[in-house]
C-alpha cells in the first residue's frame, strides 16, 4: 500500500505554515517599520543640528538681544515689553538672581550680528526661520523636519548690567512624514549659548 498524509495531518501542516509566515511578515514588517522612523528622526536632528549650529555662531558673536530698553531707537523689531508692540506681549519675564537683569522666554529673537546686521530667528509653518535686515523669513531646517514649538530664554541682555547675554534655545522636533508613529515622536533640543561681550551699542557709556 502506497502511505500518504491524512486530511488532518494536511490541515495542521498548511495551519502551523500560516502561522510561521505571518510571524515572520510581521516582524520583517515592524523592523522595516522601525528602520524607515530611525532613518527619518536621524535626519530630522542631524538638520537640526545644523541649524542650531547657525544659530550659535551669530549669537555668540551677536549683540543688542531683545528685551533691551535701549533697543527701541535701534530697532523698532526687537521684542520690547510695549503695548503698542504685538511681537512683545507674547514674551514672558521670571526673576533671577539679580533683579537688574531678569530672564525673558520670547517666541523668537531679534540681535545683530557681528557684521551689524539684524537678525530674527523664529518659528513659522513648522520650521526654523532667518530673517536679515528686515528681509523675508526663510526657512533653515530642511522639508524632512518639523518644529513643534520653538522658545528662547534670555538673561543678561540689559544694557549697563555688566552680565554676557546669555540665550537659551529650547524646541522640539519631529520627522516631517506621513506616518503617525514618526510624525508623533517628537524629541526636545536645549542648548544655551553666551555671547562673548556684554550686551551695549558699541561706543556708548555702557561698553
Amino acid at each position: 500500500m502506497k502511505k500518504g498524509f491524512t486530511l488532518v495531518e494536511m490541515l495542521v501542516t498548511v495551519s502551523l505554515f500560516a502561522i510561521i509566515i505571518t510571524i515572520a511578515v510581521g516582524g520583517f514588517t515592524n523592523a522595516e517599520r522601525t528602520q524607515r522612523q530611525v532613518s527619518s528622526l536621524v535626519s530630522a536632528q542631524s538638520n537640526v543640528s545644523l541649524a542650531l549650529e547657525q544659530m550659535s555662531r551669530d549669537i555668540r558673536t551677536g549683540y543688542l538681544f531683545c528685551h533691551d530698553p535701549g533697543v527701541s531707537q535701534y530697532s523698532s523689531r526687537c521684542n520690547d515689553i510695549d503695548t503698542a508692540d504685538p511681537v512683545g506681549t507674547t514674551c514672558t519675564v521670571a526673576s533671577s538672581s539679580d533683579p537688574n537683569s531678569p530672564i525673558w522666554t520670547c517666541p523668537s529673537l531679534d540681535f545683530y550680528d557681528a557684521n551689524g546686521n539684524e537678525i530674527n530667528y523664529s518659528w513659522a509653518d513648522g520650521a526654523l526661520t532667518e530673517s536679515v535686515n528686515s528681509s523675508t523669513p526663510q526657512s533653515i531646517t530642511g522639508d524632512t523636519v518639523l518644529v513643534k514649538y520653538l522658545k528662547f530664554q534670555l538673561f543678561g541682555q540689559t544694557e549697563g548690567d555688566h552680565w554676557p547675554p546669555r540665550i537659551t534655545i529650547s524646541l522640539g522636533v519631529a520627522a516631517s512624514s506621513t506616518d503617525p508613529a514618526v510624525e508623533n515622536d517628537v524629541f526636545n533640543l536645549e542648548t544655551t549659548v553666551s555671547a562673548r561681550t556684554i550686551d551695549c551699542v558699541p561706543g556708548t557709556t555702557q561698553c
